[in-house]
């Protein structure tokens, strides 16, 4: 399937098409097409990548796999791959008006892959700021620091929003 990708580089939004056509159609997404709402939300996902996300989650499959636990998990590399448990709060959470805060845990696991914090040495708080950011670069900022509040017992929470809050004022000062 790389070949595929490396053939047809010349389009990016044909890039970004095949490439969403692949992981609605892989096996271990049916759960995500059985239910067009779920479906939604990871298009909108999907479609906050640039080429440069594209290329990498081309490059390096990622699989979202829904199974118990608490909200979701991002699993470390098996031959070039990898998962991404969902848990079933995070699909009711998929499922209802706020919909985009799952979006945004979502982008915040893809975040550890792309960063590849299984394959660091890295400690758990800096991992979890450089995820936060790249669901922050995605366009889920708000809704993310909206689903840490719920949190705030924790001093890393703490620590995330407040970083989280500083860009997101940035980044409205910048507009002005």
């Amino acid at each position: 399937m790389l070949e595929y990708f490396k053939r047809n580089s010349q389009n990016p939004a044909k890039i970004k098409e095949k490439f969403k056509k692949s992981f609605f159609s892989d096996s271990n997404h049916h759960w995500i097409v059985e239910d067009r709402i779920i479906r939604r939300s990871f298009e909108i996902l999907l479609d906050s990548f640039d080429d440069e996300k594209i290329q990498f989650f081309i490059k390096y499959p990622t699989f979202f796999i829904p199974c118990q636990a608490h909200l979701s998990c991002a699993i470390g590399s098996t031959k070039n791959q990898h998962l991404i448990l969902v848990f079933p709060e995070l699909i009711k959470l998929l499922k209802s008006a706020s919909s985009f805060h799952a979006v945004a845990i979502l982008a915040h696991e893809m975040g550890h892959i792309y960063y590849q914090h299984t394959e660091q040495k890295i400690d758990t708080l800096t991992a979890q700021i450089e995820a936060d950011d790249f669901a922050f670069k995605l366009g889920f900022g708000e809704e993310l620091q909206e689903v840490l509040l719920d949190y705030v017992h924790s001093i890393d929470c703490r620590v995330r929003i407040s970083k989280l809050t500083s860009k997101l004022l940035t980044k409205e000062y910048s507009k002005d």
